[in-house]
């Protein structure tokens, strides 16, 4: 039987800020499902929004996340995340990170306040906390371990059941404290940004341990990825292009977004989302940035600029089809500004999370600095109970029954999930209908899966379009038509 003080589950952004403030608080152990570096943070191409100018405030920051987020957003959460945006920074440039020197601008903002290091700064971020956690003695990494369920005794989280890659078997894995850090649920729709491993698992370890979601409905659909897919996801095409001056333009290379909003290409997603999708049912939407400067897009570009030549696309030469695509879950289980959970024994923190800052639609370049600033949190609430802590061992005595769990063929699965990811898109998309929710909802539940990584998805879907169903208006990016299109 394995064990540990501080189990975190995840190894994106969330997960590691957390392990790498806990090192020096008691043995942590990070568990996850695939590799190091395959986390969503790794593609995040836009940056981290901070108030590090004299011309900004933080009641700018409060007031832009608030707007764009339609005011169904906690003030007093995202004050919190806006006033730990500048701690954020300096602890990821004292572990080497170079950021520009000038801030760009992403849609939303009224300010330039988006701190990068490239047009990759995902990627970036995440290789030098993978460093810093490798040099941690009192941090170890247990890849390709998924955690199947909690563990839980007298109303407390007492840990995971986990499955190691290519078992069929579980086994115990207790701890002191749990923090789930799984990030989205991209990969339940058919098209997305999300990479493979984010299909809302620990929604749905949440989901079977009896605990309630807030704000599920609200998924966030970026607007701009190339129109290519690629091994089940679609590359991004970074919105600090637009805080560029690129254009998005429709089949006859006309501009539209002005009739939509008068921010126009920096207006908040869900915005342009929506805009996109209603143009493309005339024809293609295309990224056109022919006419910027060639010199200033290659040095700020130049990771996109190659990954679109890989694709057989010059940016300077073509426009780019771009389609919307599922991106961030805004809502997730409900969480305190110390990232505790109902459940005495566990946290989250990051996209699992609903830390209630990002309100019905999340404001560019905050997805980042949230992982940051409620993983410190955690750590630091988890160190005020140190001395309780120290007085607690890990009961090895409690009754423990492992969850006997269906694999399927892969073949099988991968239908399954294919199945889901169209009834979700076609269904519980970018546009939403109240009869297109009750068909989604009995067309998930009709899957007749056994295994339970689609069991998994099924009830978190079910759980996404029960909310969906029953807030009937539109608000951010929960957009609700009466009638079909």
């Amino acid at each position: 039987m394995k064990k540990t003080d501080y189990l975190i589950i995840g190894a994106g952004i969330a997960g590691l800020t957390t392990a790498y403030h806990l090192k020096d608080v008691g043995k942590v152990t990070v568990l996850t499902k695939g590799k190091l570096r395959q986390a969503n943070t790794y593609w995040a191409q836009g940056g981290i929004a901070a108030v590090l100018t004299k011309e900004d405030r933080f009641k700018k920051h409060i007031d832009d996340t608030m707007d764009a987020g339609a005011h169904h957003n906690n003030r007093d959460a995202v004050r919190h995340l806006v006033e730990g945006a500048p701690k954020a920074i300096r602890f990821l440039e004292k572990l080497g990170v170079k950021f520009k020197k000038e801030p760009a601008m992403e849609g939303g903002h009224s300010i330039a306040r988006i701190w990068r290091t490239t047009d990759f700064t995902g990627q970036d971020v995440l290789d030098h906390l993978v460093k810093a956690i490798q040099k941690s003695k009192n941090i170890t990494v247990e890849e390709d371990a998924e955690a199947i369920e909690f563990i839980t005794h007298q109303n407390s989280c007492r840990g995971v059941f986990m499955r190691k890659k290519d078992s069929t078997g579980v086994e115990p894995f207790l701890a002191k404290h749990t923090i789930l850090a799984t990030g989205g649920l991209g990969q339940l729709f058919a098209k997305t940004s999300n990479t493979k491993a984010s299909a809302g698992d620990g929604l749905a370890l949440a989901a079977n341990a009896g605990l309630e979601f807030e704000d599920l409905e609200f998924i966030q659909f970026h607007p701009t990825a190339l129109a290519v897919p690629d091994d089940g996801r679609y590359f991004l095409l970074s919105e600090t292009l637009r805080g560029f001056g690129a254009k998005i333009v429709d089949f006859q290379g006309k501009s539209f977004l002005e009739e939509y909003d008068s921010r126009a290409e920096l207006a908040p997603r869900d915005t342009v989302t929506r805009a996109i999708h209603f143009e493309m049912m005339n024809g293609p939407v295309h990224l056109d940035v022919r006419y910027l400067d060639k010199k200033e897009i290659k040095q700020n570009f130049p990771n996109i600029t190659k990954r679109l030549k890989q694709y057989g696309y010059d940016l300077f030469k073509q426009r780019i089809p771009i389609t919307p695509v599922a991106h961030f879950s805004c809502g997730g289980i409900p969480v305190d500004l110390h990232g505790a959970t109902k459940l005495p024994g566990l946290f989250a923190v990051g996209e699992v999370a609903c830390s209630h800052v990002h309100g019905a639609n999340r404001l560019a370049s905050n997805a980042l600095l949230e992982g940051l600033v409620f993983g410190r949190a955690i750590a630091e609430a988890i160190e005020k109970s140190k001395t309780i802590d120290e007085k607690t061992s890990i009961d090895e005595t409690i009754p423990l029954t492992p969850p006997k769990i269906i694999m399927e063929p892969l073949a099988q699965v991968q239908a399954y999930a294919k199945r889901i990811g169209n009834i979700m898109w076609e269904r519980v998309g970018i546009v939403r209908t109240p009869e297109g929710l009750k068909t989604a909802l009995r067309e998930i539940t009709e899957i007749p899966a056994r295994d339970y990584r689609i069991q998994h998805r099924q009830i978190v879907c079910y759980k996404m379009i029960q909310a969906a169903m029953a807030r009937d208006t539109s608000l951010g990016c929960h957009y609700i038509a009466k009638t079909a299109l």
